[in-house]
């Protein structure tokens, strides 16, 4: 028996030991001789949590109600250090069946039982993760080709698609997964194993809870000693992102359309604005015009009496048509600046009416202004010069322009008469100027009451390159080189 790894121990009827091999003395750190012959106190030996079990196992052995029994419990060295046995305990019978001996072999497994215990904490501690995780996650089994079962799923998977755990382990994916979902899913998965690669790809799915959308990682995981592979799969629910960057598109489009609508808007107003000068002033004149030639003509009226003013009415009218033209066209960089198109804008406004105009430029760190932003400025000042004109009755109008912090402020204050801004509907004129200024993305306001004159005040993020303002929308919207 000393050949044995087992340790082998035999008691007699009365549980006194009566042979210890060496190999069991050394299991418990001491020589037979410390063990053979005395008194055993159960607690020496055996863990006290374990005792009452192990004293339950030995009376069921010496009273002879089982030949056989066997356990795993602590045990306890000489020097007290717990080591775990496996036992395995035989009661040895004379001719008339009396238990007369017991033999007890054991091994010990403290290595096992510690691998055994160091995995299950180890599973425990990546069950907490899995399960605490705030992103879906979800373990499917590979059983062959386009062959995937759920295996597990943890809570988070649960919260945001709807399915119990009861619904989905053990299903094929097939029964979990929308239809219109497995073509993607299953080649994505087959990629994963194939590549031995992370994939990542963007899914829409229909799940009790509803439409979801998620940005899914799969991860494969190769098996060992013969176990099949798996694929870990993890979700960023993306759902609520997905319906806002929709809603916001949409917003985007209703907004498009209306810069659209009240571009064209604009466009009518122009052209119905010039029908009427041209039938109200230029066609009369040259209507009158034409009939004095023809009296003239007929020697029915003095000619040199009625030339002249045919000649004077055809000057107003050249000026009138020349500054319609003015009106509809737009600033040309190429040979006026900024400072210029607003300059000659207030002369225009200073010749025509007798409102006190200052206009003041401001800590501009440029002499220059793209192209687009020049042409938003100028038409913002000539709508509400226009409005001023018509509408004001004001007596002083200040002007400024500067430029801080990367943004471009542009006022016009005007001491007129001022108007209730939610009594009076918004005209297609401070529609179009809202509409220029939101297009380079930025902001448009206008404060009035009424006897407290007009204030319209203009944002623009800008950026200088050089000695040249452009709009920041514009650089951005410009093509790459």
């Amino acid at each position: 028996m000393e050949n044995t790894p087992f340790g082998v121990l035999l008691w007699d009827a009365n549980m006194k030991l009566i042979y210890c091999s060496k190999e069991a003395a050394a299991k418990f750190a001491c020589t037979p001789d410390d063990l053979l012959y005395k008194p055993i106190n159960l607690l020496q030996f055996v863990h006290e949590e374990d005792a009452p079990a192990v004293a339950a196992l030995i009376t069921e052995i010496a009273s002879g109600r089982k030949n056989h029994n066997e356990s795993l419990n602590r045990n306890l060295t000489k020097e007290g250090a717990v080591i775990y046995c496996q036992w395995y305990n035989s009661a040895l019978r004379d001719d008339q069946g009396k238990v007369v001996n017991i033999l007890s072999l054991f091994q010990d497994v403290t290595a096992q039982v510690d691998t055994q215990l160091a995995l299950k904490k180890s599973q425990q501690r990546l069950s907490l993760a899995f399960n605490s995780a705030i992103d879906p996650m979800w373990l499917i089994r590979v059983e062959g080709p386009n062959a995937f079962r759920f295996e597990t799923i943890n809570h988070a998977f649960t919260k945001v698609t709807g399915w119990t755990p009861e619904q989905v382990e053990g299903q094929p994916i097939e029964k979990i997964m929308p239809e219109s979902s497995h073509e993607l899913v299953r080649r994505k998965y087959n990629e994963a194993l194939t590549t031995g690669k992370i994939i990542d790809y963007v899914e829409e799915a229909q799940h009790p809870s509803g439409i979801k959308y998620g940005e899914i990682r799969v991860i494969p995981i190769r098996g060992e000693s013969g176990e099949p592979m798996r694929i870990l799969g993890i979700a960023n629910d993306i759902t609520e992102k997905v319906h806002l960057q929709k809603k916001l598109d949409a917003e985007h489009e209703i907004r498009s359309r209306q810069i659209t609508s009240a571009a064209i808007k604009g466009q009518e107003s122009e052209r119905s604005k010039v029908s009427r000068e041209l039938h109200d002033n230029v066609n009369q004149v040259l209507t009158t015009v034409k009939l004095y030639v023809e009296l003239c003509i007929d020697q029915k009226i003095d000619a040199d009496a009625i030339l002249p003013k045919c000649a004077a009415y055809l000057d107003n009218t050249i000026n009138e048509i020349r500054h319609l033209s003015k009106q509809l066209s737009a600033p040309s960089l190429g040979s006026m600046n900024f400072r210029e198109t607003l300059t000659e804008l207030i002369d225009s406004l200073r010749a025509s009416t007798q409102i006190d105009v200052a206009l003041e430029f401001t800590k501009l760190h440029f002499s220059e202004m793209e192209g687009e932003l020049h042409l938003t400025i100028y038409r913002v000042a000539q709508e509400q010069i226009t409005n001023i004109i018509k509408y004001a009755k004001a007596d002083r109008v200040h002007i400024s322009l500067k430029e801080n912090s990367s943004l471009l402020y542009f006022t016009i204050t005007d001491d007129g008469i001022g108007f209730d801004l939610s009594q009076k509907r918004q005209g297609i004129g401070i529609t179009n100027m809202q509409s220029r200024v939101e297009i380079l993305n930025g902001h448009f306001q206008i404060i009035t009451s009424p006897g407290n004159g007009t204030r319209l005040e203009v944002e623009i993020p800008v950026i200088i390159e050089g000695d040249v303002c452009y709009a920041e929308q514009t650089v951005l919207n410009m093509p790459s080189a």
